[in-house]
């Protein structure tokens, strides 16, 4: 098994399509959010990313009996867009010539996410990446979807081993921290009484 951190760039809006209103003063708003955690995180879920990688296996006819046992981290690394319009109705084809639109929470075109998985026995990094790069092309991932229209595609920039810094060796790094201002105290404290015998000699 192997943890990998996946860096992926958008090239169409990933919009958001959880139903929130808003006040404004006297006024409610409407507006399409990412799903998030309890902490404020955004939250792509596992099974989004198993639907489009099981179609990209099929596709380039790799890792088939594999790619159902990647495990997906459903909180993603990225910050979206707070109001990003969705034209429903243009306003040559509005009766009072107004443009009607969607108010979404996204991630534009240019973005970048990433996001963490853990690989099985037998399936690369360098086969995610080719999973990703046609999943990518061809399907996207995007909370909001529309038929005929195809939101959140996007290229695959980097998919590395991840590097993560072991939680024993932070707490020993704090232990020893202690330590180290313990003696210099001590030490402090043998020179003051040192000095103050001297004096009194």
């Amino acid at each position: 098994m192997q943890e990998v951190t996946i860096r992926l760039r958008f090239n169409r809006e990933c919009l958001g399509a959880a139903k929130r209103t808003k006040r404004r003063g006297q006024y409610e708003k409407i507006i399409f959010c990412m799903p998030r955690d309890p902490n404020g995180r955004v939250m792509f879920l596992p099974t989004w990313w198993s639907i489009i990688i099981k179609y990209a296996s099929a596709v380039a006819n790799l890792g088939q009996g594999l790619v159902g046992k990647i495990d997906w981290d459903p909180v993603i690394d990225g910050l979206p867009c707070p109001n990003w319009r969705r034209i429903v109705v243009p306003a040559r084809d509005d009766s009072a010539n107004r443009t009607r639109y969607c108010s979404h929470e996204a991630f534009k075109s240019g973005d970048v996410i990433g996001v963490n998985a853990v690989l099985p026995d037998g399936l690369s990094a360098d086969d995610l990446c080719e999973l990703l790069t046609v999943a990518g092309t061809y399907k996207g991932i995007s909370p909001f979807q529309k038929e005929g229209e195809r939101y959140g595609t996007f290229e695959v920039l980097s998919v590395c081993p991840t590097v993560r810094s072991r939680r024993e060796n932070q707490a020993t790094d704090v232990v020893e921290a202690g330590n180290r201002a313990r003696r210099r105290r001590g030490k402090r404290r043998h020179a003051r009484a040192n000095k103050a015998k001297r004096d009194s000699d």
